[in-house]
């Protein structure tokens, strides 16, 4: 003991110096922000007019015309050169365009989400590769999204927002779900499909509860890269919708228990309780569509409340939805206060 105190009264200062070294560089690395950029490829594409010039950007990024238009060869696609000639030399596209500007004047919020998200996927899964993430404006001709594991492509257009002149129609964008293109919706939806690559599942499990947990799994995902975001917007649900339904998940429970359901895999039994519907009919008008969904996440997230020693990268890696289930004990009760 005597030896070991001589020998820690000799140490030299410049030790000291590089250790404390270490520790900062230590320290840096593991709070390392990954920044991210919106690369605006909408305000590019609306600079040319002509065909020329389009077929020249979509040469230019010949990656997301692949990803957002499906198109093989962009550039000698020349009925998507067309098409995109017409729409961005259209009158009312341009007034939808200029709204767009408008509600996207200032991206940094949105890279700032980005930037926090990406952030902690990389802490969690060190493999993770950021994405460059870009964005278009077409006048609805593609998807909202679109992600892959290197790219990232936004149809802006879809997000401007309820004030918006021209908004996206059809059957599919009834206004349950249209309520939800708004700018605030967009990183946590993004997120969540993110969370599908890392979110393992058992193919031969074809459970309602199997389903349940994976889209839990995906929220509990999303709110833990997003720690500050609103439960809201990451499940989609207004938030008087989500404090009835949690005041009232012991009558949800109950319909699951008494009807029978976590374990059957009849599809047409399953769509009705993790399909988007405008409400659950078969327990109430009150009771918001996708409440299979909504329940997985309750079940998820009980179980990481349970076992806080469960990474969330072991907690994706996990297979076996009814273990998840069984050691949550989740039972329809509320979080304890």
């Amino acid at each position: 003991m005597k030896t070991g105190k001589r020998m820690n009264d000799r140490i030299s200062p410049i030790w000291l110096l590089v250790g404390g070294l270490i520790c900062i560089f230590l320290l840096n690395s593991c709070d390392e922000r990954e920044e991210v950029t919106l690369q605006r490829l909408d305000q590019q594409l609306f600079s040319g007019k002509s065909r020329d010039s389009i077929r020249a950007f979509l040469n230019q990024h010949p990656d997301v015309a692949r990803l957002y238009f499906s198109s093989k060869e962009p550039g000698n696609d020349t009925a998507l050169v067309n098409e995109l000639y017409n729409r961005i030399n259209d009158r009312e596209l341009n007034v939808l365009y200029q709204q767009v500007q408008t509600e996207f004047s200032e991206a940094k919020e949105l890279e700032n989400q980005l930037s926090e998200a990406f952030t902690n996927i990389k802490k969690e899964f060190p493999d993770f590769r950021i994405p460059r993430v870009t964005s278009l404006v077409t006048g609805f001709m593609g998807p909202d999204f679109v992600v892959s594991d290197s790219l990232i492509v936004i149809g802006l257009d879809y997000f401007a927002g309820p004030e918006s002149k021209y908004r996206p129609q059809g059957p599919e964008f009834p206004q349950y779900i249209l309520r939800r293109y708004q700018k605030d919706y967009l990183v946590p939806a993004i997120v969540f499909a993110i969370s599908d690559r890392f979110n393992a599942t058992d193919r031969s499990d074809q459970t309602l509860l199997a389903d349940m947990v994976y889209y839990g799994k995906g929220f509990v995902f999303t709110k833990a890269m997003l720690p500050e975001v609103a439960d809201s917007l990451i499940i989609g649900y207004t938030d008087q919708q989500l404090t009835q339904t949690y005041a009232a998940q012991d009558l949800v429970w109950a319909h699951f228990i008494d009807e029978q359901l976590l374990y059957q895999t009849s599809p047409a039994i399953k769509q009705r309780y993790t399909n988007e519907r405008p409400f659950t009919a078969e327990i109430g008008s009150k009771a918001p569509g996708a409440i299979g969904r909504w329940l997985g996440w309750r079940i998820v997230g009980k179980y990481h409340d349970e076992n806080p020693s469960v990474s969330i990268r072991e907690l994706m890696a996990n297979t076996n939805a009814r273990q998840i289930f069984q050691e949550s004990g989740y039972k329809g009760q509320p979080d304890e206060e």
